[in-house]
């Protein structure tokens, strides 16, 4: 009961972390940022009035602290209750992931933006939702780190005696059950971690792109893009025609594609409005189309390391 509980805390934890993503982008996408100028408090309070850009600041920072406080709980109880060591040590990444993240989230405000703090903040966030993805994969029950050989001993299913594979008295010898271990060929490794490296080249070139509106970078970024497409097109064929019957690799697999597709379609809106001119107030669609690519490419990366 005890590892249900963990299981399904951890897909909570993934899913307010996703909601944290969303809420940042927004902060980013409304050009909040500096809407507080205080931390830790807001105007100096827990609860500032939410109006303005406070409210998508205030949102994201109240996230944040739930997250935090999550991540806090998850490590204890990994700690604790994780007979695996390497596991328990993951809960402890993710909680030091975290407070570093809280500490950059802070720094971005006192020292209004820079856009270094801002860069690092923006790929923690998403590298912390892949490591949460990940430990939210290995307490569920898909991931089996072992398979424990059966042993010879005697059955309970009658047969003849003195027959082969029976014992004297006739009961049925239960054959051991080899152990194997889950291989995945290097043909489906390679382009895997080369999209991982993609995805994480493309969330550098993009928080870029975000905090310092250099031009420069979208040629480099939309190159990027096309690279991802085709590596997902190659996973995508090589498990369909490979590992069919691995569920577990076809879903995500398909997933994979049509995230990708629909990241593509969004970069391109996020580009139509980001080379429209500037205004004080940016339009409803501006903020979509970005937020919603940044969020999606935090999925796509999710999935990249889930695969």
């Amino acid at each position: 009961m005890n590892k249900i509980w963990l299981a399904r805390y951890t897909k909570l934890l993934a899913a307010v972390t996703f909601l944290l993503i969303i809420a940042g982008g927004l902060v980013t996408s409304t050009q909040s940022g500096l809407s507080v100028p205080d931390w830790p408090l807001s105007y100096g309070k827990l609860m500032p009035p939410m109006v303005g850009g406070i409210r998508y600041e205030h949102t994201h920072r109240m996230i944040a602290s739930l997250v935090g406080l999550m991540t806090l709980i998850l490590a204890l109880w990994l700690g604790f209750r994780e007979r695996r060591v390497w596991m328990r040590w993951l809960g402890i990444t993710a909680f030091g992931a975290v407070v570093v993240q809280g500490i950059l989230g802070g720094l971005t405000v006192l020292y209004l933006l820079p856009a270094p703090i801002s860069i690092f903040h923006a790929c923690l966030a998403q590298t912390f939702f892949a490591l949460v993805v990940s430990v939210a994969f290995f307490t569920s029950g898909e991931f089996d780190q072992e398979a424990v050989p059966f042993p010879k001993v005697p059955g309970s299913c009658p047969g003849k005696p003195n027959e082969p594979g029976t014992f004297g008295n006739g009961t049925v010898a239960i054959e051991p059950v080899p152990a194997v271990p889950g291989t995945v060929d290097p043909d489906l490794k390679a382009p895997l971690f080369m999209m991982l490296t993609l995805l994480y080249l493309q969330l550098i070139l993009g928080a870029t792109l975000r905090h310092t509106s250099n031009p420069g970078i979208v040629i480099s970024h939309i190159a990027g893009g096309f690279f991802v497409l085709m590596s997902s097109i190659v996973i995508l064929l090589r498990i369909l025609h490979g590992y069919e019957e691995e569920k577990q690799l076809v879903y995500p697999g398909i997933a994979l594609g049509i995230s990708t597709l629909v990241q593509v379609s969004l970069g391109l809106g996020a580009f139509i409005y980001i080379s429209l001119p500037e205004t004080i107030q940016p339009p409803a669609g501006k903020i979509f189309f970005v937020t919603a690519h940044q969020t999606l490419g935090a999925l796509l990366l999710a999935i990249c390391v889930l695969l």
